[in-house]
């Protein structure tokens, strides 16, 4: 390797063609296919402060600028080098100089990306997809799980998340959205994605105020999992048409073959990749309407208009569709001409959609009115009456039982009582601050077998084992950690705001006469010092697991 002087910069010619240069900073423009979305900027400044000690270790690597700009660079890898060394105030950056296509670039800088430390999720996922995009025929779901050592079940499911909405998307690199919900979000459609974010934050009418809500926290991934289950996802068993049918509606197809039936999708579906569940209700709803327009053609051409009739009470709908009759709005008829009223009608909805009857419409009609299923009789009034009697009791009884309790509950509470109140209060944490106590209190947070096939953690259950284990004091010290956990939330990846005084923590700290500065000032000593010692360690690390995709890329 020699080293020359060429207008004024340090050139190394390294083997290969590729050459060194200590490249002045303005020189050199940062590209705007970087995967990489978000950089911490406090990580940045201590980066800065150790590139002001030991100076850029490793060059960054730089193409010639493909405009063409004469004496300009584009910045391929090493953003974090390239922004830190600016805010040093340092003049040049050492820079490996290459000459590379479009392509090849941007592949040197997804690779790059998904090698780096601490990877977001999502930004693994988009890097899977882009490199997919970008070989199509090289990268495939298999190939890149070879190389990164997981299962293609875990490379689907990290693509998908590239799928979600950019609300979702923010608030998942904020941590209001765990992984798993991410997870199970990314495998809706982007209406239905909307719909679940809106499920996971109850207490917010829009995700704008989600998203502005530093305390917002989400429902757990069950309650996620059963909203999913219950709303969106349709059992084609159910279904009125022929799934089979690639005709009826053509831009959709068969089911049988969609990807969007879980059954076809099996890595992106695993736990219940055995079901035949459409995940896509707008494209089952059209094609109903589809198979409800070819029940209804012959009675058009026949000189008919059915009316569009649903069976679903119309005192439980609440957005009801035009031109369409609810039950209690109709009665149903034996034959045609029943009654002077009668006329065809058509199921629009539910498993009986496409199925031609004949009703009456008219609420007065003498033949039907005998007939009719919403007649409400004497004995099921009388039923109403009794339930309604029994509701009232109820509450007027729970009502009187609390104040009773209330009156005869000592000023200082019993062993029980503290247990109920702590464990009650335990339970309305939800699942992220469930993780922070059982952090806290450094309890094993054991993974069990879940009905849906995966492992997840019970923290209800193994938290009442440990309360209940809990001495009297320590009892007193659980509900007040209890209150302050929630104050342990910090946003990941867009800030690292300091603690507002009027938070419960620093309020409790201030009354109990704990130095909160000084705390954080020894902390951020302590972890400077474990970056400093185990930067080495953690480099080797990282070049050994991402050598195989390097690899395995420059060979192609």
């Amino acid at each position: 390797m020699n080293t020359t002087i060429v207008a004024n910069e340090a050139i190394t010619v390294a083997p290969g063609g590729s050459s060194i240069w200590d490249i002045p900073l303005e020189r050199i423009r940062e590209s705007t296919t970087n995967p990489r979305r978000v950089f911490d900027e406090t990580k940045l400044r201590e980066f800065a402060d150790n590139i002001r000690l030991h100076g850029v270790l490793q060059p960054v690597l730089v193409r010639p600028a493909p405009d063409g700009a004469d004496g300009m660079y584009e910045l391929v890898a090493g953003a974090r080098r390239f922004r830190a060394s600016k805010l040093t105030g340092k003049s040049t950056i050492p820079a490996t100089v290459r000459d590379l296509s479009d392509s090849e670039c941007r592949e040197i800088q997804l690779i790059e990306n998904l090698q780096r430390e601490g990877i977001h999720e999502l930004d693994e996922g988009i890097g899977y997809r882009s490199l997919m995009d970008l070989k199509p025929d090289f990268y495939t779901v298999e190939t890149i799980a070879a190389q990164v050592s997981r299962s293609p079940s875990y490379v689907k499911g990290r693509i998908s998340l590239a799928d979600l909405i950019q609300p979702i998307q923010t608030a998942f690199y904020d941590r209001k959205l765990t992984v798993a919900h991410a997870l199970e979000i990314a495998r809706l459609q982007p209406k239905d994605q909307e719909r679940a974010l809106m499920e996971c934050f109850p207490g917010h009418r829009t995700s704008g105020s989600i998203l502005k809500d530093r305390k917002a926290e989400a429902l757990t991934v069950r309650q996620l999992r059963e909203w999913i289950e219950r709303e969106i996802q349709l059992d084609l068993k159910n279904a009125s048409f022929d799934t089979e049918d690639a005709n009826l509606l053509p831009a959709a197809g068969a089911c049988t073959a969609c990807p969007k039936r879980t059954g076809n999708n099996p890595l992106l579906f695993p736990e219940i990749r055995n079901k035949s569940l459409c995940t896509d209700p707008t494209c089952y709803q059209a094609k109903v309407q589809a198979f409800v327009q070819l029940r209804v053609e012959p009675l058009v051409k026949g000189g008919q208009t059915p009316v569009q009739i649903s069976e679903s009470p119309s005192w439980q709908v609440r957005s009801k569709a035009l031109n369409t009759l609810y039950e209690g709005q109709y009665r149903r008829a034996d034959r045609a001409g029943e009654c002077p009223h009668t006329q065809a009608g058509v199921i629009v909805d539910g498993r009986k959609a496409g199925t031609i009857l004949h009703v009456c419409t008219d609420e007065n009609c003498k033949t039907h009115r005998q007939f009719s299923h919403y007649e409400i009789s004497p004995q099921e009034r009388a039923q109403r009456r009794t339930l309604a009697l029994a509701i009232r009791v109820q509450k007027e009884s729970r009502s009187r039982i609390l104040q009773a309790v209330r009156q005869k509950l000592p000023p200082a509470l019993a062993r029980a009582d503290f247990e109920m109140v702590a464990l009650d209060y335990f339970r309305r944490l939800g699942h992220d601050n469930h993780h922070r106590v059982f952090q806290v209190y450094g309890w094993e947070e054991r993974k069990t077998k879940t009905s849906w096939g995966g492992n997840s953690v019970d923290h209800e259950r193994l938290a009442e084992a440990r309360i209940r284990a809990l001495t009297a004091a320590d009892l007193n010290r659980f509900i007040v950690a209890c209150a302050l956990v929630p104050d342990l939330y910090c946003p990941g990846y867009s800030s690292a705001e300091t603690l507002s005084k009027e938070s419960n923590l620093m309020r409790t700290a201030v009354r109990y006469k704990v130095d909160a500065s000084k705390v954080t000032a020894e902390v951020k000593v302590e972890l400077s010092k474990k970056r400093k010692g185990g930067k080495v360690q953690r480099r080797h690390v990282q070049k050994e697991a991402g050598s195989g995709l390097r690899n395995r890329t420059q060979s192609a």
